[in-house]
């Protein structure tokens, strides 16, 4: 696995994850941007979905992977 902290910092800095950080519930088309961003420049992440309940809203772990013994982890929750 490539090291790819520089594109990764990058990234964080924009508007898309800058919104995404600074909001408490998050729209489905806010990841999806930042899910696109990821994959153009070619940064490894897993996805994964937990849907709401009664007590919990819908939520999204996003684990990015900047290199080999590095990742962030970030848990989005959804504006229902």
């Amino acid at each position: 696995m490539r090291d790819n902290s520089k594109e990764f910092f990058s990234i964080l800095k924009s508007e898309i994850f800058t919104n995404l950080l600074n909001t408490d519930k998050i729209k489905i088309a806010q990841l999806n941007t930042a899910i696109a961003l990821l994959i153009k420049c070619d940064i490894s992440f897993d996805l994964e979905f937990t849907s709401g309940t009664e007590r919990l809203l819908p939520q999204a772990l996003l684990t990015v992977f900047i290199n080999r013994k590095t990742s962030l982890q970030f848990t989005f929750y959804f504006d229902c």
